[in-house]
């Protein structure tokens, strides 16, 4: 009768308990320990138990009522290591939370491993919980298996079974309480670290975008000055075009302007394919002060080009022109951008009667098939 008092009334059993060594497990520290066995992000996790060991008429009867998280058996139990700092952290641990409990042994969970030991596994429960009764839980949340195994005559003995009973466990609640707070803890921590990110690359996101309409910007204000640019070239190129031919009949003035326009237009095309190629957006982020020179500098360049070109383009015509009157004594023709047969005749000759004999002379028989930089023989009229 007296044992039956001191025994848990309100019990299950687990298996087919049998000898006179029995385990009982309080409820709340099953869960625990079956919670971290389904852990799947790791597969070793561990817990130190503490509970008590009474004698109760002929059986040896184990109580566990309580576990703390064993943070040094995660990830890998060949790393784990019970130093001296290991254990002042676990007797801080049950001081604050199992004051009236002794360490009574160990859960070992090992993810698709099933429950059997190993050499490891028994070195280290007998250099680290040596001594008669004290228990070791075996998990594989994978095969859904668990055992108890009792140390015994220098021995791990394994038990047919077990009894999980239910009652109040005011140490094991606090304990899962400030577990479960500093859990909570962190995970806010890492979904603010995750917010911060995620900022982060919102703001690289917009300023990319907004650099993208710098660019273009700028790329559409160097087309407005090349255009501005073209026209004033127009007006210059046309002027010294229509001096050239008014005092040179041999010069035709339709001819030149065509090879001018098309020479002009070739540059301006350069220049505004310089320009988006200056204008690109690098792949890492710049300073506004470095984006402010960038655009200083583009602007100066397209200055200095557009200058470049209205000088190359009036030297151009001027050249034209001058070789036009003195090739008379020329044995030899240098084709320019823009030439004809026609128009060369015309300006050789006076005349574009002569287009057949310079065809003949040089050989050409397609047309006005000709090239820039082309050398053309000039018979003498």
């Amino acid at each position: 009768m007296k044992t039956e008092q001191q025994l848990p009334k309100n019990i299950r059993q687990i298996g087919s308990p049998v000898g006179h060594t029995k385990v009982y497990i309080e409820d709340y520290v099953i869960t625990f320990l079956n919670a971290l066995a389904m852990d799947r992000n790791t597969f070793v996790r561990g817990a130190i138990l503490f509970g008590e060991k009474k004698n109760i008429s002929n059986d040896t009867v184990i109580f566990v009522r309580g576990a703390i998280e064993g943070q040094n058996l995660e990830l890998d139990l060949d790393e784990a290591v019970f130093d001296d700092a290991v254990w002042r952290e676990i007797y801080q641990q049950k001081d604050r939370f199992f004051p009236d409990l002794e360490v009574i042994g160990w859960a070992l969970s090992r993810m698709g491993f099933s429950v059997r030991l190993n050499d490891k596994i028994k070195k280290t429960h007998f250099e680290n919980f040596p001594g008669e009764g004290k228990v070791l839980y075996m998990v594989d949340h994978l095969e859904q298996e668990d055992d108890f195994y009792v140390y015994r005559g220098q021995d791990l003995v394994r038990q047919n079974g077990y009894y999980i009973y239910y009652e109040r466990n005011p140490m094991m609640q606090d304990y899962l309480v400030e577990r479960n707070q500093k859990i909570r803890e962190a995970q806010s921590y890492e979904n603010m670290l995750e917010a911060k990110r995620d900022e982060k690359v919102i703001r690289q996101f917009r300023e990319k975008i907004s650099k993208t309409a710098k660019a273009s910007n700028r790329r559409g204000m160097l087309r407005k000055v090349t255009s501005a640019a073209a026209a004033a070239m127009v007006l210059v190129v046309g002027g010294t075009m229509y001096y050239y031919a008014k005092n040179d009949t041999s010069v035709d003035l339709k001819d030149m302007v065509r090879g001018a326009v098309q020479t002009m237009g070739d540059g301006v095309k350069n220049q505004i394919s310089k320009g988006e190629e200056d204008d690109e957006i690098p792949s890492t982020l710049e300073t506004e002060e470095e984006t402010e020179e960038t655009t200083q500098n583009t602007e100066e360049t397209s200055t200095q080009k557009e200058t470049s070109t209205r000088k190359e383009t009036s030297e151009t015509a001027a050249t034209t022109a001058a070789s036009a009157r003195n090739t008379n004594s020329s044995q030899t023709y240098t084709v320019r951008r823009g030439d004809t047969l026609v128009s060369i005749s015309k300006r050789m000759y006076g005349t574009q009667k002569k287009v057949e004999q310079i065809k003949n002379a040089n050989g050409i028989e397609d047309g006005d098939h000709i090239y820039p930089g082309q050398k053309l023989l000039i018979p003498n009229s």
